[in-house]
Parts: structure tokens; C-alpha cells; sequence
């Protein structure tokens, strides 16, 4: 259940979902290397329009941001009244280099970095709606993951993971009607296709956003971080 991503470079993304894209109003990428929610995540609509989005899903009709979601299960989306009208008719993939899961080991918590083991990019399922926001005095676009059972390698360390599309099936997740096609797709990543790795221990602050968050540690012991720059953007 991913609540840290990292989300550097989508080229090799918007190459692929080139006539997805109707409208890009990302341009060139703001890389960010550890992102919380509530922060803004490229994310492509159903509708063709490709922009930064609020990672935390709200529906239109929630009352308060207290209700907000980072992750609907793939087993229940459909049932979930909160849920059930994004699932059918608001999907969207949200593309990122890699993903944060944390193995716990007494009172220690290790991040590690997940991410695709021959693509540049992992194209994560989700839901957006569209949510009024009484601070901004706006509405604003916002997302959730969509979650499955981890694969056997990740499992040792998180028992869930995101529902990651492959290329071949972007236009059936986001165009098709057939709800049950689009079920097809909720698919649990083979072992084969990630790379899990330790990372360094800095990616546990939230507002710690350098490129050595992508690094592997290779040696615990010497294991040394250049402090970049420290922002949440």
C-alpha cells in the first residue's frame, strides 16, 4: 500500500501513451524523489488530459478532506460506495519511476525503493474525482491508487502492492465500458518484472526530496547521504 512515491522522468510514459494524451498540461516534469500524499502527482484522465492531480482521493460529495483515501482495494472498489462511480467512470494511470514500502524489524523501519526492472516507469491503476476545495476556493482534480496482493518478492517485506498496467492495456483501462474487461486487469506484477532495493534511511522524513533517495544502500555501515535539496516540491 504505497504512500511514498518517486516521480522524476515520464518521457519514456508519454511516449507510450501518446494518443492517450489529448491535452498535456504537465510539460516538462517536476522530478520529485519522495512524494507524501497530499501532494500534486502527474496523473493522465480518461478524458485525454494529462496534469498534476491531488494524491489523496476525495469524492465530490465528501463533506471534509478527513474522508480522504490514498488507496482503494481492488477486491471491494466496486462495492465501496465511495468508490463505485470513479471505478466506472473516472480511471486514470498515474505513471512513477518507483515506489517506497518499509520492512520493520523490531522497533526499526528500513525503506526500500520498488520499481520496474526493465521499464523506466511503473503505470499505476486509479480512480479520480473531482473535489471542492474550501481552502483554495476551487475545485481540484484528486487520485487513488488502486491496490492488490503483493507478489511473492515484495510480500516479504508488504503485503499489498499497486495494480500496475502494462502498455498493451492503457486503452482498455481507461476507454473501456466493459466492466468486466477492465477487472481482467487487476493483475498481481510478477516477481520478475521488479527491482526492490534498501534505500536510505532519510527517505523516512517527509520533506527529504533528493536524488539519493533513489540510491541503493550498498553498505550500512558506510552509508553516507548528501543533503541536496530539502523540499516537498
Amino acid at each position: 500500500m504505497p504512500g511514498r512515491l518517486s516521480i522524476y522522468d515520464d518521457k519514456a510514459f508519454k511516449k507510450d501513451a501518446l494518443s492517450l494524451i489529448q491535452n498535456d498540461m504537465i510539460g516538462e516534469l517536476n522530478p520529485r524523489y519522495n512524494i507524501p500524499p497530499t501532494t500534486p502527482i502527474p496523473t493522465l484522465l480518461n478524458n485525454g488530459n494529462y496534469l498534476y492531480t491531488h494524491f489523496g482521493y476525495l469524492p465530490s460529495w465528501a463533506s471534509s478532506k478527513v474522508s480522504m483515501n490514498m488507496n482503494a482495494r481492488s477486491e471491494s472498489i466496486y462495492e465501496k460506495k465511495t468508490f463505485r462511480d470513479s471505478f466506472k467512470y473516472r480511471r486514470c494511470i498515474i505513471p512513477i519511476n518507483g515506489f517506497y514500502e518499509w520492512k520493520k524489524e523490531d522497533k526499526e523501519k528500513t525503506p526500500y525503493l520498488v520499481s520496474d526492472l526493465k521499464n523506466d516507469y511503473l503505470a499505476l491503476a486509479g480512480i479520480w474525482d473531482e473535489y471542492f476545495d474550501v481552502d483554495l476556493n476551487m475545485k481540484i482534480v484528486t487520485v487513488a491508487l488502486i491496490t492488490c496482493d503483493a507478489n511473492d518478492k515484495l510480500a516479504k517485506i508488504h503485503h499489498r502492492m499497486p495494480v500496475i498496467l502494462e502498455k498493451k492495456d492503457f486503452t482498455t483501462w481507461l476507454k473501456d465500458e466493459d466492466l468486466k474487461e477492465v477487472n481482467s486487469l487487476f493483475k498481481i506484477y510478477p516477481n520478475d518484472k521488479i527491482d526492490i532495493y534498501e534505500v536510505t534511511r532519510e527517505v523516512n522524513k517527509v520533506l527529504f526530496n533528493d536524488i539519493v533517495c533513489i540510491s541503493k544502500v550498498i553498505n550500512k555501515k558506510e552509508e553516507k547521504v548528501e543533503v541536496g535539496q530539502l523540499s516537498l516540491f
